[in-house]
């Protein structure tokens, strides 16, 4: 299936998907490592010198019935650049040529962001972008990542965009203040 096909009939796919959920990281921090929760998204901060950037948010989406992470998406304002990395990392086992995409509710779909390398964890989306190409994020409560399984069949991941703001405010002014 095309990639442009494959959009569109993601188009009717349901953001939520039964068995698997968004929310706040909820992994033990380490020692040198402070967090904050802002709804379903984690700001950690590592607390050792010189650490760049100090600060990233985070949200995972774990299967409901194993407590697994399947997706977890990171973003970390880079002072130095004036933009924010943006990473996602997915499960093995999916259609690299089709892409990912991420799908905001009512929002514009982002179809830019590739993947840059996989490894035993899973595969990566890495990418830097302009503040403003995360406006959607901060205008919608939900949205959704998607890619083909091996079949061709699409498969989504909720995200959710509750507390997205605060915690992205909080994230970049800590980040510029070191």
């Amino acid at each position: 299936m095309k990639t442009g096909n494959w959009l569109i009939a993601l188009a009717g796919l349901v953001l939520t998907l039964g068995g698997i959920t968004a929310r706040a990281s909820e992994e033990a921090p380490a020692p040198d490592m402070e967090t904050q929760t802002f709804g379903a998204w984690t700001m950690r901060c590592v607390t050792q010198e010189g650490a760049v950037p100090p600060c990233d948010i985070g949200q995972a989406v774990t299967n409901r019935d194993t407590g697994q992470t399947v997706m977890r998406v990171s973003f970390a304002y880079l002072a130095d650049k004036g933009q924010y990395a943006v990473q996602i990392l997915l499960p093995l086992g999916f259609l690299i040529p089709s892409g990912v995409l991420v799908r905001i509710e009512e929002g514009p779909d982002i179809t830019d962001w590739p993947v840059t390398r996989c490894g035993p964890q899973g595969c990566l989306v890495e990418k830097l972008v302009a503040a403003d190409v995360l406006d959607p994020f901060r205008a919608h409560d939900k949205g959704s990542v998607a890619v083909l399984d091996v079949q061709g069949k699409p498969i989504a991941f909720p995200l959710s965009l509750t507390g997205f703001t605060k915690a992205m405010d909080a994230m970049t002014a800590r980040n510029k203040a070191e």
